[in-house]
């Protein structure tokens, strides 16, 4: 707090006279940073449950991946919600939750497919951002927005594999 309030050329009791805690403020922050990322993002699009999926994590990468505090900030709080109440409570996932019960999924798999899909969507903003490489042999450190895509694609579709046989079949193209 100290730092911030000499950032801002005030004092740190000012701070304080707002929030009354490093926690509040940042809990703070990371409200206005969730209202501006949901003005920014686009409605989830698709016509089948997998272009959904697709479209809502290939733009919720992009849009964090253009701004590190917001991405920080998201990423925390989801991260956090990881229980389906709490999810529920965030409208996107709410939305695409329900595209995936009525795809076939039951609840638990379908928070479980959320969870996976945003776990696997920071884990890939936390290596881009900290230039962090699995491969050591001198390739490309960081991975591009096409092996993002790669990695969705296929979690996409090994969740379709845990549709009922006969809607799994037409599920994914």
């Amino acid at each position: 707090m100290p730092r911030l309030a000499a950032h801002l050329g005030v004092g740190v009791t000012s701070i304080y006279w707002y929030f009354k805690s490093k926690r509040e403020l940042i809990e703070a922050m990371t409200d206005q940073a969730l209202r501006s990322f949901y003005a920014g993002m686009a409605p989830i699009e698709g016509s089948r449950w997998d272009d959904k999926l697709r479209n809502f994590f290939n733009n919720l990468y992009e849009l964090l991946r253009a701004d590190e505090l917001t991405c920080d900030l998201i990423s925390r709080r989801v991260s956090a919600q990881v229980t389906e109440g709490a999810l529920r409570a965030w409208p996107r996932a709410e939305e695409l939750l329900e595209t995936l019960v009525e795809a076939g999924f039951s609840q638990g798999m379908a928070r479980h497919a959320f969870v996976t899909l945003s776990a696997y969507t920071q884990g890939i903003l936390l290596v881009e951002r900290t230039g962090v490489s699995a491969a050591s042999s001198g390739e490309e450190a960081v991975p591009s927005s096409e092996e993002f895509s790669f990695g969705i694609n296929n979690i996409i579709g090994g969740l379709a594999l845990l549709l009922p046989r006969e809607r799994g079949e037409d599920a994914v193209a």
